[in-house]
């Protein structure tokens, strides 16, 4: 690390795809309609009779369709989150999507035919060799077919879902929220770090400041949410779809018991969020409330420079060597970062990859310790999208329980690096507490928030749309439930769902982090015990993309684990985290009895 007097947040900005020309992209989408019309006069009610050397080559054909319009919309995305009044990527966006409803219509045979075949059938086509390259994309098919609707019914549902009007009148409700604070108007993004204030004030006043920014607009948030659940269920009744969470559980190729037992063991240890919080209360030295979760415990580091966080991110990512190491550096040594936070872009982090494995990342660098771990995180995403870019799109894109272990592998690596970098006791008790409590909120807090979410798809599915009265006592019980007693939630806290864009435009995705984060803890201590082969192991997992279930590409770098229907699957990655909570504890007060413990 750089001496103190070095430091400075120096947050640089990068185009969007370094190298990537826009008027390519463009060019590329002439005549995506005749090349669909082509595809479907060739292969429409045929694809029952094909073997596996011609099913190869329809699906094949589709991807090189497909790939054109698949990288124009992710770059026109990633131009959006980057400044979202760039009215030539929302030009280009509206191009796309006006594109991927002529794929709806001219190509949605494909995946139909393959759901189709009989049983039998797709046995044998996927016992042929010919066609191993694309069996886990055929599965996936296969799985989400039988939740489709009736062919007759498609055309019909898609006219009048109501769905897409919700959602984009819930992003506009959610972009109006605007935090006043210290008289200048904030966006959300830039008051949400006052939760980590170290000034206990301070973060009293940003709660109460978000708290009210909040309160107006509740009532139609809510009503958007509720509108929005009440249109998704409709829309699983047509399609024969009894549990809210099935698409997303496809999408991730996790079956019912395997998503029970994930959910059963994180609720089992719930006590450790606990006792990790009544420990934070006895450090802290007063009773603990919303404002006081993210309060930053020892002495946090001086605000860290954009060059002293790369050098922690790219020691972590040394440690895992080959190719992996490799992409780490030349992504962020290539300019595929943007870290300079200003107005317009999207708050958060994220990570955009194109067909073929180019990548981009979007952070808020604002030199704190946590923006540190952040990097490291997409980082990992984004390597992850440069090894597996030599599959085609439908082998390339990861579903998030798999891409998020990765994240949260890596991010886990950093903060160990981190915390041995720093030299400071009270400066690593701060990194240790930050890194834990990142844990936490990704196993816990995760299914808390899926838990909110199925109480809200019970009362809906009950024949109620629930106000924000109701939604604020279903948050507060469900929070109450994974912060315990330690922590004592204001009356205001009860509006805080209603900023949390997931819940409207994700439903059903949180469980996916608790799997990433169980199974990345799980990771990190293979990688202790024997980091040479575990190096062969994580690139081979990164270079095989979606080629496979998460569980199966996961198997061989957590051997132990058993079988992912049993909530003792999760043991591993549950028992690291409770020794992480205890290491922080006799980290931070080896002498407490009430910490010790």
């Amino acid at each position: 690390m750089s001496d103190a007097g070095e430091r400075s947040v120096v947050t640089p900005k990068f185009p969007v795809f370094p190298g990537v020309r826009e008027a390519d992209l463009v060019t590329a989408l002439d005549g995506t309609v005749e090349r669909l019309a082509g595809l479907a006069g060739r292969y429409r009610g045929k694809i029952g009779r094909f073997g596996a050397a011609d099913l190869l080559a329809v699906l094949r054909e589709c991807e090189s369709v497909l790939v054109p319009l698949y990288r124009a919309t992710t770059y026109a995305e990633a131009r959006l989150a980057a400044d979202a009044d760039d009215s030539a990527a929302l030009a280009l966006l509206d191009l796309c999507e006006t594109l991927w409803a002529e794929v709806a219509v001219r190509g949605d045979f494909v995946e139909r035919e393959i759901g189709e075949l009989a049983d039998e059938r797709v046995a044998a086509l996927l016992a042929d060799a010919d066609l191993a390259e694309y069996a886990n994309h055929v599965r996936r098919v296969r799985a989400a077919a039988a939740t489709q609707p009736p062919a007759e019914l498609a055309t019909t549902l898609a006219r009048l879902d109501p769905t897409a009007g919700w959602e984009r009148l819930a992003r506009q409700l959610l972009g109006r929220i605007t935090v006043r604070r210290r008289g200048e108007e904030l966006s959300l993004g830039a008051a949400l770090p006052g939760l980590y204030d170290q000034d206990r004030d301070q973060r009293g006043a940003a709660v109460a400041a978000i708290t009210e920014a909040l309160t107006p607009e509740v009532d139609l948030r809510a009503s958007a949410l509720g509108l929005l659940t009440q249109a998704r269920l409709a829309r699983d009744a047509v399609s024969g779809v009894t549990d809210w969470c099935t698409w997303e559980r496809q999408n991730n190729q996790l079956g019912h018991g395997e998503l029970a037992a994930l959910l059963d063991a994180v609720r089992a240890h719930r006590p450790l969020v606990h006792r990790y919080y009544q420990a934070k209360a006895d450090l802290l030295g007063h009773p603990l409330t919303d404002a006081d979760r993210y309060a930053p415990l020892g002495s946090p580091p001086d605000a860290v420079s954009w060059a002293e966080a790369c050098e922690v991110v790219l020691t972590a990512f040394a440690r895992l060597g080959g190719e992996v190491a490799a992409q780490a550096h030349q992504l962020i040594a290539g300019g595929a970062v943007d870290a300079l936070p200003r107005p317009g872009k999207r708050r958060g982090a994220l990570t955009f990859g194109l067909p073929g494995g180019d990548a981009w990342v979007l952070v808020n660098f604002t030199g704190r310790p946590r923006d540190v771990l952040t990097l490291a995180h997409e980082l990992g995403h984004a390597v992850h999208t440069r090894l597996a870019g030599g599959h085609g799109p439908f082998n390339a894109a990861v579903p998030t329980a798999l891409a998020e272990t990765v994240g949260l592998f890596t991010e886990s690596l950093a903060g160990e690096v981190y915390a041995e970098l720093a030299t400071e006791p009270g400066t690593r008790t701060a990194l240790l507490a930050r890194q834990v409590e990142d844990q936490l909120v990704a196993a816990f807090r995760q299914v808390a928030l899926h838990d909110f979410e199925d109480g809200l798809h019970r009362v809906v599915r009950a024949g109620e749309v629930p106000d924000h009265d109701e939604l604020g006592e279903l948050w507060l019980r469900e929070q109450a439930a994974l912060y315990g007693p330690a922590v004592t939630l204001s009356a205001g806290y009860r509006h805080w769902w209603s900023y949390l864009d997931n819940l409207f435009l994700a439903p059903g995705s949180r469980f996916a982090y608790a799997y990433g984060q169980l199974a990345a803890s799980a990771l990190l201590a293979s990688h202790h015990e024997d980091p040479a082969a575990f190096r062969v192991r994580f690139e081979n997992l990164l270079r095989a993309g979606a080629s496979a279930p998460p569980a199966v590409l996961l198997r061989p770098l957590d051997p132990r684990r058993p079988d992912p229907d049993d909530p003792d699957g999760w043991h591993a990655g549950l028992a690291a985290l409770h020794e992480h909570v205890a290491a922080f504890v006799r980290h931070a007060a080896p002498a407490s009895p009430v910490l010790g413990g």
